[in-house]
């Protein structure tokens, strides 16, 4: 039941750039609408539980300060990013260079979590590296039409949003095992709608926009997170890190039937070399 829970909902994730290509309201907003959405829904659900007062039971500043600051700002950060990515480069471009993430994690796990390096950790670095500059650097398809300026910010937005996520990861890493899941993912979304808040006051939503808003704020932001963290009850980690490379090859497939987005040669080689260094830092971890 774990794998079936964790497969849906990184199926689900995968569902997320076509969406957002259908709201047409600035990033702003389309980071604030769905966080807010989901954090009043949230805190409706974690008030008749009583699981709010777990928000008041932080152990030490330390935590507070994660808690309420860092994770959400990192939130916040990767979001406005991969969105950005979304809206600048082909699906398959922005989910590929998102995966990253594993990367900027495993370079970081030493530093913050005293965790020993290993030779398949730089042998994954350079090839990601080479992955990114494929993406980057060279045509966007197999014959002679290289990336726009736009395309090239879009991929270098999902990167960086991959760096974010691996920040929140680390983090709720201290933080797992103090609170409960859907008090983590509250905080995040409304400590985020509230900081987006005063920013957005002046921002029109279209009515045709609204439903899809809707399913980002529910579907993406409660249901899919909440899906996958029951799946860890009896699926390890790094089984489910692995199964989220589903994603990038789920998002490109819908990519594909639903805007017609065809990856470009290097940019598929590219991908993967990316997911390649993803899955050996996750091999190395199971080992």
């Amino acid at each position: 039941m774990g794998y079936i829970q964790i497969i849906t909902a990184i199926l689900l994730w995968s569902s997320l750039g076509i969406f957002i290509r259908k709201v047409e309201i600035p990033l702003l907003g389309l980071v604030f609408y769905p966080a807010a959405i989901s954090g009043v829904i949230q805190l409706i659900f974690i008030s008749s539980t009583g699981n709010l007062k777990q928000i008041l039971k932080a152990e030490s500043s330390s935590n507070r300060v994660l808690l309420f600051i860092l994770i959400p700002v990192c939130t916040a950060a990767n979001t406005f990013l991969f969105y950005f990515a979304f809206t600048h480069t082909t699906i398959a471009n922005a989910v590929l260079s998102h995966y990253t993430a594993p990367i900027f994690v495993a370079l970081m796990a030493p530093i913050f979590l005293k965790e020993q390096s290993h030779k398949t950790t730089w042998l994954a670095i350079l090839l990601s590296s080479l992955g990114l500059w494929l993406m980057l650097w060279m045509p966007s398809s197999g014959g002679a039409v290289s990336l726009s300026a736009g395309e090239r910010q879009g991929i270098i937005a999902g990167a960086c949003s991959g760096f974010a996520y691996a920040c929140i990861i680390l983090m709720l890493r201290t933080l797992a095992l103090k609170y409960m899941s859907i008090v983590i993912i509250f905080i995040q979304n409304s400590m985020v709608a509230i900081f987006l808040l005063p920013f957005v006051l002046n921002i029109s939503v279209p009515s045709q926009s609204l439903p899809y808003l809707f399913i980002l704020g529910v579907v993406h932001s409660i249901i899919a997170p909440l899906l996958y963290t029951q799946g860890f009850k009896s699926v390890r980690a790094n089984e489910a890190a692995i199964l989220g490379y589903f994603e990038p090859v789920g998002a490109t497939i819908l990519a594909f039937i639903f805007l017609s987005e065809v990856p470009g040669l290097y940019a598929l080689i590219g991908g993967a070399l990316i997911l390649c260094s993803g899955y050996l830092i996750l091999r190395y971890k199971g080992d």
